[in-house]
């Protein structure tokens, strides 16, 4: 009979016996030792994308200011600045809506239509670009990722769809406009001289309005004044101001499912606080204003409702009806705080996007109702989408409180006036010509700079996290934070 090698452990592999000699030493943690650990993270794509997109923007401002300083597209005896053609250029481009000249009076009609050139070609190409960067470079794994994280979920998935997909973008896109037009034409028709002007002003107010572009095309910074109190002109553009800033992936949702339970709950949580937005904004504008003989004092009550209710809308862009220089100072930091929040992501309108601040939103009533969960209609949302909205937010508000500094030291006007100068800038929203020109050239290089930021920051952040392809193979030993 043959004995086992080893007779007390006769189930243990010999490897897991322990012999003579062997020893095994644990030592405890010290409290504050820290085991450092270089963990690398693959990515994709990051700066490739940005160093294109970045360059086509650039590429297409250059081009337009190259044509708005040619004195063929200007207005006779007068001059422009190369400067001034290349901020209206830059901000046409990125349909913010800035300018520090009359455009009505210094460019004609040829000078203007390549502004409108740039807002049509700005917009459609802030969803259009991207999409097809990322879907042309990226994997299939990463592409829809990549449109979740953007809003650019378009209602389709597989890469082969995409290009159908910008079609209909670009044929919704006119649709739209064309719609607007001829809803603007009858006011239009009363207020100018013969057919062919009214024609040009229905045109260039129903393209910039829907690309959120608050431009003032007419001469003497006239702005929506004219039109104040008509109905018939405020509400068409408000609606296409409204309409662009839904944004393409919401709209066409909502066309396709044509049911509020079918809708994905990115489109619910857009129409939702976007309402919700509309409303607060309106009722409180109404409230702080209605005793401003600046503003809206002296009006009938359904008046002021309307134009209560079209400065809201104009939060993101689009022609006024009130010069926001007129405003309280309450009334400038609630505007303020609305176009800091913006519209839709995957529409023309900047801002910190409604679905970043409905998350955040969300996370708060989570954690102060003890959930661990952000549920939104009834579906869980990733802490990863949640720690995106706050990462987006937290730039937004670096960039809007150091811009606020900076030029306050150029801005010949009170904190509120210039607090929200800097929101519109970032948030892409469009000021009065007059107050932009009054900065001088160290004041508008700020705003340039917020412009862009605007335009490509929260943009350049998602891609970064679209394109990142996680590895958690570490894990460190938690510890709690002391908070509040």
């Amino acid at each position: 009979m043959e004995r086992s090698p080893h007779p007390r452990h006769p189930s243990r592999p010999p490897s897991l016996v322990r012999r003579p000699g062997d020893r095994t030493i644990r030592r405890e943690a010290l409290p504050s030792e820290v085991v450092r650990l270089r963990v690398r993270h693959r990515r994709r794509l990051t700066v490739p994308l940005l160093v294109a997109l970045w360059g086509g923007a650039a590429l297409l401002t250059i081009a337009g200011a190259l044509l708005l300083r040619w004195p063929a597209t200007w207005e006779p005896g007068q001059a422009v600045s190369w400067w001034q053609a290349m901020f209206v250029a830059l901000s046409a481009v990125c349909t913010a809506g800035f300018a520090p000249v009359d455009i009505g009076t210094v460019w004609n009609r040829w000078g203007q239509a390549v502004i409108v050139l740039l807002v049509e070609i700005g917009g459609l190409a802030y969803v259009a670009t991207a999409t097809l960067l990322l879907a042309g470079i990226m994997r299939r794994s990463t592409v829809f990722e990549a449109h979740h994280v953007l809003g650019v979920r378009l209602g389709e998935e597989q890469l082969g769809e995409l290009q159908p997909l910008l079609r209909r973008l670009l044929v919704a896109t006119l649709a739209i406009q064309l719609v607007g037009l001829l809803l603007l034409l009858p006011a239009s028709v009363r207020f100018h001289r013969d057919l062919p002007e009214a024609l040009w002003w229905a045109f260039v107010t129903a393209v910039t309005a829907f690309h959120n572009a608050g431009f003032d095309f007419e001469p003497g910074f006239g702005g929506l004044a004219a039109y104040q109190r008509d109905a018939s002109a405020i509400l068409p553009i408000s609606l296409l101001v409204l309409l662009g800033a839904t944004g393409f992936p919401a709209l066409s949702n909502v066309v396709a499912r044509r049911s509020w339970r079918r809708l994905y709950p990115d489109t619910r949580l857009v129409l939702v606080s976007s309402a919700i937005l509309l409303a607060i904004g309106t009722g409180s504008i109404w409230l702080m204003e209605r005793a401003n003989a600046a503003t809206l004092a002296g009006l009938p009550w359904h008046l002021q409702l309307l134009d209560s209710f079209t400065i809201t809308a104009s939060r993101t862009g689009g022609p006024r009806v009130i010069d926001t220089r007129m405003l309280g100072e309450e009334t400038s930091f609630l505007l303020g705080a609305l176009t800091f929040i913006g519209g839709a992501s995957g529409s023309v309108a900047g801002g910190i996007k409604l679905q970043t601040f409905s998350l955040l939103l969300l996370a708060i009533i989570a954690t102060v109702r003890g959930s661990r969960h952000v549920v939104a209609f009834g579906r869980e949302v990733a802490d990863t989408q949640v720690f995106r909205a706050l990462a987006i937010a937290i730039f937004a508000l670096l960039v809007t409180f150091g811009g606020t500094v900076v030029l306050a030291v150029w801005a010949p006007y009170e904190l509120p006036v210039v607090w929200l100068l800097v929101v519109q800038a970032f948030g892409l929203a469009g000021a009065e010509s007059e107050l932009v020109a009054s900065l001088g050239l160290a004041g508008q290089a700020v705003l340039a700079i917020l412009i862009v930021l605007g335009r490509f920051g929260p943009l350049a952040i998602a891609l970064v996290f679209a394109t990142e392809i996680p590895r958690e193979v570490v894990h460190y030993a938690q510890e709690s934070i002391r908070l509040g």
